[in-house]
């Protein structure tokens, strides 16, 4: 799951800059700006989403659903986001609709850096370890894939990408139960 988010994170990071250029027509000052509102828009994802999941566990006492509803919603409004994003013919809606997937693909960080801590236990910097690792390496992979996506296809092709990848961590953080320790504690 973070590594199909972080793929979908590097890809914006990365490349909406020339993205709102090269193919959006924005000038350099345009670009400097609007480049800016979709991270900002994940910043405030990031701070939501991790504030709904622990608030939704305090208050329902279901540690698994409230990690799995804030994950899943938010990379279903990335995936919502980035096809619009793509295939809109106005840049302006180009850059709101990216607003919308950052603020969701964002949200998910939160409760995917939680998840290692429910399930990981004593073991949670290992969980971390990995999780980053997998992540780490999708995000590598990102910068050599694009410019071959563009290339071929045009540049809607990564974002329909990232919208897939999307609802594949959506679909793989249903299988994850924050409740359910991964390793066993020995009895002393």
């Amino acid at each position: 799951m973070y590594a199909c988010y972080n793929y979908c994170l590097a890809v914006y990071i990365d490349w909406l800059p020339k993205y709102l250029n090269e193919h959006r027509g924005f000038d350099l000052k345009a670009m400097g700006f609007y480049a800016s509102l979709p991270l900002l828009a994940g910043t405030a994802g990031d701070l939501l989403g991790g504030w709904t999941s622990d608030l939704w566990a305090r208050r329902t006492g279901n540690l698994k659903v409230a990690r799995r509803g804030v994950a899943v919603i938010g990379f279903a409004l990335a995936a919502a986001g980035m096809l619009p994003a793509a295939f809109t013919a106005d840049p302006i809606a180009c850059v709101w609709y990216s607003c919308l997937a950052l603020f969701g693909l964002e949200a998910t960080v939160g409760v995917s850096w939680a998840v290692t801590l429910d399930i990981g236990g004593d073991y949670a910097g290992s969980v971390s370890a990995v999780m980053n690792m997998c992540g780490n390496i999708s995000a590598a992979i990102s910068t050599m894939v694009l410019p071959l996506l563009v290339r071929g296809y045009g540049w809607s092709m990564p974002f329909v990408v990232t919208a897939t990848l999307s609802i594949v961590a959506a679909c793989l953080f249903l299988r994850i139960d924050a409740t359910r320790r991964i390793f066993s504690e020995a009895p002393e």
